[in-house]
């Protein structure tokens, strides 16, 4: 058993909801304490399943209801949630992602075929939504032609499960250094806690 006197540090639980239409946030839905320790950056934690992972944290709090579509907060940082398993029967260990949220912006739409007019492909646009994500990086690829150089950066995006993108949406990411309009080039959906966005945009240097 763990001392309770260990469980010293102040976490607030976060739930995913949409808070008004289309605008989608981290919502408090209460506070708890537990104990934390941060790996020395040798161990990381793979959250992305095609992204690099991010510096790993462990955790231990008191037996509640809590889910992996569930974060926490700590001192200001963003604590995702990648596994939660049982210790004992007042206790939980969890391990989680130390992660910085971005604010993103997604103009969505989606495709269908007019069958009566040769299986044309009809584009219908839908409303925009808002919603915080975790960037991570995937690659950096550079390119040379005869005249001049393409350098493209690809990212990745992590949401919440509820959002749910296409291929060719665009997706604004408002603040940090990757503030900019990037294209989403392929999405990863299966797992169920998680979607995955592979998104680029090209600059000439």
């Amino acid at each position: 058993m763990i001392d309770a006197g260990n469980l010293n540090e102040r976490l607030e639980l976060l739930e995913f909801q949409e808070t008004s239409e289309n605008v989608w946030e981290w919502v408090s839905a209460g506070r708890l304490w537990g104990s934390i320790s941060l790996d020395n950056g040798q161990k990381r934690n793979l959250f992305s399943s095609v992204g690099i992972g991010a510096r790993n944290a462990s955790l231990v709090i008191r037996t509640r209801p809590i889910t992996l579509h569930d974060a926490l907060q700590w001192k200001g940082k963003h604590l995702f949630l990648t596994a939660i398993t049982k210790r004992d029967r007042m206790h939980l260990d969890m391990s989680a992602a130390l992660v910085t949220i971005v604010q993103c912006e997604a103009e969505r739409s989606q495709s269908t075929v007019d069958r009566e007019h040769n299986n044309r492909p009809i584009v219908t646009p839908l409303p925009s939504i808002t919603f915080p994500a975790v960037l991570t990086e995937k690659y950096v690829r550079y390119t040379r032609e005869d005249t001049y150089a393409t350098a493209t950066t690809m990212l990745v995006l992590v949401t919440p499960k509820p959002i749910d993108l296409m291929e060719g949406n665009l997706v604004t990411i408002r603040d940090g250094p990757a503030a900019a309009v990037y294209n989403i080039q392929a999405r990863h959906v299966l797992d169920e806690f998680k979607n995955e966005y592979e998104i680029a945009w090209s600059r000439d240097v």
